[in-house]
């Protein structure tokens, strides 16, 4: 009898530890990892990918005395990793909050730019919407693919703003060596 029942207790605990190891299997996307480092002097938001590590951002000018390229870097960084964590890490796009020009996370296409999803803060006069197509474009131009924004681009416009769906873009911008 305690051969049975200790038999039966053996099997549903490796049908939950199966079903346990089944559902816990990160996406790609998930597999994903923001940092900061340097490389040749500058400061760089990188992502590792399945694919390879890719150069997003290069942090070469200070915003104030205070928020230095490094020191954006590793926050800006942080907040990509936390948004890919939190699983809300889908669209990046321009807005204004506070008024002040962004580029923050967006669940959905024509979602909002609260304040509360802002990646990166602009000084007061620039173009946000430039400075994300100037990301997009360039990482694309490196790769000799030509620029069209259209409904299967990574980079595209909805309800007047533009919007990068960044699992495309990742999966199609180079690698860094």
């Amino acid at each position: 009898m305690k051969l049975k029942s200790l038999a039966g207790m053996l099997a549903g605990l490796a049908l939950t530890f199966g079903a346990t190891a089944t559902f816990s299997e990160p996406s790609q996307a998930n597999s994903n990892t923001y940092y900061c480092a340097q490389l040749n002097g500058i400061w760089n938001t990188f992502v590792n990918t399945p694919r390879g590590r890719i150069t997003l951002i290069n942090w070469v000018r200070d915003y104030s005395e205070d928020w230095t390229p490094q020191r954006r870097c590793l926050e800006v960084s942080k907040r990509f990793q936390k948004f890919l964590e939190d699983g809300t890490l889908k669209y990046i796009r321009t807005g204004t909050v506070n008024r002040q020009p962004v580029i923050c996370v967006a669940n959905e296409r024509g979602g909002t730019c609260p304040d509360r999803n802002v990646l990166v803060t602009f000084k007061p006069g620039t173009d946000p919407e430039e400075v994300l197509i100037q990301l997009v474009d360039f990482r694309r131009s490196v790769s000799g693919q030509t620029i069209v924004l259209s409904e299967d681009d990574s980079g595209f416009y909805a309800d007047g703003e533009f919007y990068v769906d960044l699992a495309k873009f990742l999966d199609t911008v180079p690698v860094s060596n």
